[in-house]
């Protein structure tokens, strides 16, 4: 399915959840804040956050410095 990931327009084939998004993207699911479609999604709810085609999805990972 097509989906827009940070911006960029991708195709996606893997388990059609937020939750297998974040887990393709090798991203530490603990540290990292997403928003489908303009929609804040916690962690817990990742699983149950379907995927549809033409969906847009924020990943956005923190880091800590110093």
């Amino acid at each position: 399915m097509e989906l827009t990931v940070n911006g960029e327009n991708t195709d996606y084939d893997g388990e059609a959840t937020l939750a297998g998004l974040v887990a393709s993207m090798d991203a530490d699911p603990e540290r990292v804040a997403t928003m489908l479609n303009d929609e804040i999604v916690k962690q817990e709810g990742r699983a149950a956050a379907a995927l549809s085609e033409g969906d847009r999805v924020e990943i956005l990972s923190f880091a800590g410095g110093g």
